[in-house]
């Protein structure tokens, strides 16, 4: 049986009176692809940061790894130790080069060595297909390249479930390519990912399972061959006609 690495049960989020997220509930498997689709403004960032414990959510339960999601309890360092989360926007320290970017956390939090944490940046800037800009810094780079060291920097610390928010939505076309290529090599070695993306031909092509969101919640969800080409939601159909 396969491991489970993520339970989100009966979640809600609300912003005053305003409810983001409206009773969501899914399960992630070990090594599983989760692509998360839908319109703007329909829940899928704030899903993503309640999984990490970047907001506290209103009412359900979230388990990342068998440990609970609580953004304000101590053990919440414990599940970000098992999570890495891409945002649409890189991040990166301006004044610390691309290798120092990916060293940072790895020393600070997990208090490795320092020739560990160069040896472990220079391995993953390889992975990612920059190893001869380990010394550039940020505005040296153009938007995929920093995205692709952004990535690097959340496997330093070898995470267990990687988290991507619109990862290529703030890219030139042109770079795109190179930062899914990055994802889809993540996925064929096992990676655990929830992937929020309008990205559908990546979706078909890496995802395991699609989820649709729309208002707070999962309007629909299936394998990828069946939601893209044959949705049964009609709120499902149009998104994916406007989105093609």
């Amino acid at each position: 049986m396969t491991a489970e690495m993520l339970a989100v049960d009966a979640v809600v989020k609300r912003y005053g009176p305003r409810t983001v997220l409206n009773g969501i509930s899914f399960r992630v498997a070990a090594g599983e692809v989760l692509v998360v689709i839908g319109p703007s403004g329909g829940g899928k960032s704030t899903l993503l940061r309640c999984i990490n414990g970047l907001e506290d959510f209103s009412a359900g339960r979230i388990a990342v790894d068998g440990l609970p999601v609580h953004a304000r309890s101590a053990g919440i360092w414990e599940v970000r130790k098992r999570v890495g989360m891409i945002f649409q926007h890189f991040n990166l320290f301006p004044h610390l080069t691309a290798r120092q970017n990916i060293e940072l956390a790895p020393r600070r939090a997990l208090g490795l060595p320092a020739a560990e944490c160069r040896a472990r940046a220079e391995a993953l800037l390889a992975r990612v297909g920059l190893a001869e800009f380990g010394g550039q810094y940020p505005g040296q780079l153009s938007g995929g390249q920093q995205q692709r060291v952004a990535i690097a920097r959340a496997l330093a610390m070898q995470p267990k479930l990687m988290l991507f928010d619109e990862p290529t939505s703030a890219l030139d076309p042109e770079t795109v390519g190179e930062v899914l290529a990055v994802m889809k090599e993540l996925a064929l070695g096992g990676m655990t990912m929830i992937v929020v993306t309008h990205e559908l031909n990546f979706a078909k092509e890496v995802g395991d399972r699609i989820l649709f969101m729309d208002a707070g919640v999962v309007a629909e969800e299936g394998p990828p061959e069946m939601l893209l080409s044959r949705p049964q939601n009609p709120r499902t159909r149009q998104f994916i006609q406007a989105v093609l």
